[in-house]
């Protein structure tokens, strides 16, 4: 009998309480015992046929030679009583060529040898799946358990903390959310009561509460395709930032200018702190406001000169460590003086009546009902904005219909009040959040019958169709 096939712990169905004793498992397998000088022969000659068990050796010392002259090599094969003719050819020939002396050895395994999907598939009922795949957000833990796992929520739990070296909170995502800041409300189910915890994405750095606010490890890859697709002398008005995941690495990675506003306080304080963190203050200005609001005055804070004057006033120049009583040269002052000014070069825009390039709204459950705050946006500035300088809106948003592009642009043609027909930059499938459902971004450029539109006048029924 092989011993891989052995390799499930004891069967403990239905506990609800964690004991490490209850998981132990011995077997015995057959070994040569043999001289060390013939250890350089074992592979060779015994391939195929040595034990093959994960995280455990086939050559060891012999643990009853306390002069170690001796080594054990441990055979794929377990017995009760050695028998070297119920052995494989080539071990029963090496033993006898080698003058092996044919012995049992004990293989003790116990809790922390098994993973945590083989402890739980022995805890849980047949039926019910390991819920193995979770969510890591720092040293957080975070699961969706279904109704069927409740009972057992707790030692899931502890398993997952013991098997895991940095996870140190363990929590479950209950079903109600605040729909008004979008963050879902949590249990912890082992460790610590601690939800402040830090991530690293794209190159940047974030600390955040995350019972508090909204952060979804699953996002990274749409993250980094965005900010890949903006120039370091694009302006971006990221109108839902949460705690800046599009904001920082849009401005660290890629030297953009970045208006960022979250409605969430918790979320727009996490920002604030991660603008800092990643010392970008001279490139991104948070607020604190609702996303319509914030589109609308979006192009006021924009043409702000107060607002460049602090960008510039933010810029940090990182100078070289040197003694504190001794100065620096005057080759060393000028070096940092060119390097604060090639620092502060991009904020420097063009003169005249500035726009943004990208509008970034990612609240994928309502983001498309904020579109019409666009509409007006560049009333009266039809001279001075052309057609394909229009901004570009890059929109979130859930869909559940057979024609996904369909359903994204007639929702956002009818929120606009326009057609966004020729508009249309790109409509990317971001990711499957449930059984026919996907979550979608769509791209496009803002129509002219919406950006130069009186924003106190109805739409005309041929913009909308």
């Amino acid at each position: 009998m092989s011993s891989i096939k052995l390799l499930a712990p004891p069967t403990n169905k239905g506990i609800k309480t964690l004991e490490k004793l209850l998981f132990k498992r011995s077997i015995e397998l057959a070994a040569l015992r043999v001289d060390v000088a013939t250890c350089p022969k074992v592979l060779p000659a015994l391939e195929g046929s040595l034990l093959n068990i994960p995280k455990l050796r086939h050559l060891i010392e012999d643990p009853q030679d306390l002069d170690w002259r001796d080594a054990l090599v441990c055979t794929d094969a377990v017995v009760s009583l050695p028998d070297i003719d119920s052995l494989p050819d080539n071990v029963k020939q090496f033993a006898l060529s080698e003058k092996a002396e044919l012995v049992t050895h004990s293989v003790e395994l116990d809790y922390d040898y098994w993973s945590a999907d083989q402890i739980l598939r022995s805890i849980l009922p047949d039926d019910l799946e390991v819920p193995s795949a979770f969510e890591m957000v720092g040293h957080i833990a975070h699961l969706n358990l279904r109704e069927q796992h409740m009972p057992y929520k707790n030692i899931i739990g502890q398993v997952i903390i013991d098997k895991h070296k940095y996870i140190k909170t363990v929590v479950n995502k209950l079903d109600s959310i605040d729909h008004t800041f979008r963050f879902f409300k949590m249990e912890v189910l082992a460790g610590e009561d601690n939800f402040v915890t830090e991530m690293k994405e794209g190159g940047c750095r974030f600390q955040f509460d995350y019972s508090k606010v909204y952060w979804n490890s699953r996002l990274q890859g749409e993250h980094e395709r965005l900010v890949k697709s903006f120039g370091s002398s694009d302006l971006i008005c990221d109108v839902m930032a949460g705690v800046g995941p599009f904001a920082v690495p849009a401005a660290k990675t890629r030297g953009a200018v970045v208006f960022a506003n979250d409605l969430n306080p918790d979320s727009y304080s996490s920002l604030v702190g991660n603008v800092g963190l990643n010392r970008v203050g001279h490139l991104v200005r948070p607020y604190n406001m609702d996303g319509r609001a914030f589109i609308r005055q979006s192009l006021t804070y924009l043409n702000d000169p107060a607002v460049w004057e602090e960008f510039r006033k933010n810029v940090q120049v990182k100078r070289p460590a040197r003694h504190p009583k001794i100065p620096p040269t005057e080759a060393e002052r000028e070096a940092e003086r060119l390097a604060e000014v090639q620092k502060t070069k991009q904020l420097h825009p063009p003169e005249g009546f500035k726009i943004f390039h990208h509008y970034v709204m990612n609240l994928p459950a309502t983001a498309i009902e904020f579109l019409d705050a666009f509409r007006g946006l560049l009333h009266g500035k039809e001279n001075i904005v052309p057609d394909d300088k229009l901004p570009i809106v890059h929109v979130h948003c859930f869909s559940k219909a057979e024609d996904l592009d369909a359903d994204v642009i007639e929702r956002a043609e009818h929120y606009l009040g326009a057609s966004i027909k020729g508009c249309v930059v790109n409509i990317h499938r971001v990711r499957d959040v449930a059984p026919k459902k996907e979550m979608l971004c769509l791209s496009f450029r803002i129509p002219p019958a919406v950006a130069y539109a009186d924003p106190a006048g109805e739409s005309r029924p041929e913009e909308a169709r």
